[in-house]
């Protein structure tokens, strides 16, 4: 199972993604500057812990 903060993490960056359309292009840059890091620490720490999901 992931970790609480992946999944508001992920949650995030989806919500970025659908609203990349309405506003022009800015929440991607927030998405991956912001909430894609997020994600890859916490499955780095899921995978140095060995938790699968």
């Amino acid at each position: 199972m992931h970790s609480e903060a992946y999944i508001e993490a992920r949650r995030e960056f989806i919500n970025c993604l659908a609203m990349s359309l309405i506003g022009l292009g800015v929440p991607l840059i927030l998405a991956f500057q912001e909430w894609w890091p997020i994600m890859q620490r916490e499955k780095a720490k899921e995978k140095q812990l060995g938790v699968s999901a």
